[in-house]
């Protein structure tokens, strides 16, 4: 019975989808929780939390060009606000640990005013602080 018990387990830990980054776990919900945060903190404006999903020493690719660190992310983001994006979504579609990095793959959508607009994003992911971060994201807009 014990052995039963001990494989169950065992087959229960292997189903469970996981990541590794930096030596450490990451599962899938996790990853989808920051995603998750991230969406609220962009509808809301919130600069400092949006930044927070970043590495110290991030890199973001837009069509609007290359973000350097955090404070030319958080100006990157401003300037999207400013513009008057809303109703932002992400959603993960693929996710493959690379190493001490997790390679994400997906789509976002926002709107402009009325106009839904939407596109497909990576990143990559390391652990800081025990909290999965953004070193990389590149975002592309779809073609209308």
């Amino acid at each position: 019975m014990a052995f039963r018990i001990a494989a169950f387990i065992v087959c229960l830990a292997l189903a469970i989808p996981r990541n590794s980054i930096a030596g450490e776990t990451l599962d899938d919900a996790a990853m989808d929780e920051m995603h998750r945060h991230f969406s609220e903190a962009y509808n809301r404006g919130d600069l400092d939390a949006i930044v927070a999903t970043f590495a110290e020493n991030a890199v973001r690719v837009t069509p609007s060009g290359i973000f350097q660190g955090r404070d030319a992310i958080r100006r990157s983001f401003g300037d999207a606000l400013k513009l008057g994006l809303h109703d932002y979504a992400v959603r993960r579609t693929i996710s493959r640990p690379e190493g001490a990095f997790v390679l994400n793959a997906g789509t976002w959508q926002a709107k402009l005013g009325d106009r839904p607009f939407h596109g497909y994003y990576s990143s990559i992911l390391t652990n800081e602080g025990g909290q999965p971060k953004i070193i990389e994201e590149t975002v592309a807009v779809a073609v209308p």
